[in-house]
């Protein structure tokens, strides 16, 4: 079976005519270029009934480096096992990334982050061991439904500020937020943030980690990306996540991205310069207060943005009671706003204690 594609610029899928055989590809939609790795036509491992101990079932996703399959760990426990083709494996990059993902994953438990139980390397192929998510993902749900009622978007977009307060904690920045990265239990009742490979913590300076950023810029995904990653990477804070999240609360309700351009070099050079389309003018229904709230999140500038993902919460929570007060949100907008201080001690706390119970529920 082909290999499907998806855009990162104008998010079109598509199955090429031929196979990639010089590691990059062209959207038909938009004519960006896509750097992929070269792949055999059968997956490193995938022919084997065993990976460094775990038996593979059958494979539940593929994309452009990795193939995920569904196994029995050795414990017994249903896991996703993601493993690193053979052409990505020889490329230090990826290795590089892939094992970073598994870093930072290990350093978070959380009820909303995708837990990472085991990773390792066998005969060159790199692994990872995660929990088993068989609801799909958000941008599953946006394709089946066309838009998401505000009502079940914003409940999952709560989430992953749990989410985001968690990975605060730890300093850590996400710095890929976007459909495909929230995962869905099988009751789709619980929404989970994955895909750390983009990740960074606030102390990491090193040379590598720097080559790694600025590769991110141009493979990310720019429709989802705010002005400041797509200037300079390493510059993207918890800020940079709350846009990206604001931007996927965007497509989720109204269907569209953000934006949408010819060519990844347009998408950017509006990202920059352009507001995006209310959401309202998408949707003439949606309340006033969500629509507000969205445009609140993806403010260009940093500093007219929630500071802190505890900030954002609280205004979540509020905007679940009262969906059509956008005053709130266009105060916010005209002004940048200073977090207080006992505001950011609760989320601190409140995160800490979330934490807390997910080590003690994962040890029963």
């Amino acid at each position: 079976m082909a290999q499907a594609y998806r855009c990162p610029s104008c998010r079109h899928k598509f199955v090429p005519e031929q196979p990639p055989n010089d590691g990059r590809l062209q959207c038909p939609a938009c004519r960006a270029q896509l750097k992929v790795p070269v792949r055999s036509p059968t997956p490193s491992a995938a022919s084997r009934v065993q990976i460094a101990g775990y038996q593979v079932l059958r494979r539940i996703g593929q994309g452009a480096t990795a193939v995920v399959y569904e196994a029995i760990a050795p414990n017994g426990d249903r896991v996703a096992l993601k493993v690193l083709n053979k052409e990505a494996s020889r490329d230090d990059e990826f290795r590089a990334r892939f094992q970073r993902e598994a870093k930072l994953a290990a350093q978070i438990i959380h009820p909303h982050i995708v837990a990472v139980s085991d990773c390792g390397e066998e005969r060159g192929v790199l692994y990872l061991a995660m929990e088993l998510m068989d609801g799909g993902s958000l941008e599953d749900e946006i394709e089946r439904q066309r838009r998401i009622p505000w009502q079940q978007a914003l409940a999952w977009i709560q989430q992953i500020a749990e989410a985001l307060q968690a990975a605060g904690t730890r300093g850590i920045v996400h710095r890929d937020i976007k459909p495909a990265n929230i995962m869905f239990t099988h009751d789709k009742r619980t929404a989970k943030l994955t895909d750390l490979g983009f990740g960074k913590q606030s102390d990491a300076t090193s040379q590598w980690e720097q080559q790694l950023t600025m590769a991110g810029v141009s493979m990310g995904s720019p429709a989802y990306m705010p002005p400041e990653q797509v200037t300079d990477a390493l510059t993207a804070d918890a800020r940079s996540d709350i846009y990206s999240l604001g931007a996927t609360f965007y497509h989720a309700v109204t269907g569209k991205v953000p934006f949408g351009g010819k060519d990844v070099h347009q998408i950017m050079r509006d990202v920059l310069r352009v507001e995006p389309v209310p959401p309202r003018q998408h949707v003439p229904d949606l309340p006033a207060g969500v629509d507000a709230c969205i445009r609140w999140m993806m403010q260009k500038d940093p500093a007219r943005r929630p500071q802190h993902a505890t900030q954002l919460l609280y205004e979540l929570r509020a905007l679940a009671e009262r969906p059509q007060d956008a005053r709130r949100f266009e105060k916010l907008m005209r002004s940048s706003r200073r977090v207080p201080a006992w505001l950011i001690i609760v989320g601190v706390i409140l995160g800490l204690l979330a934490v807390a119970a997910a080590v003690v529920f994962a040890l029963r």
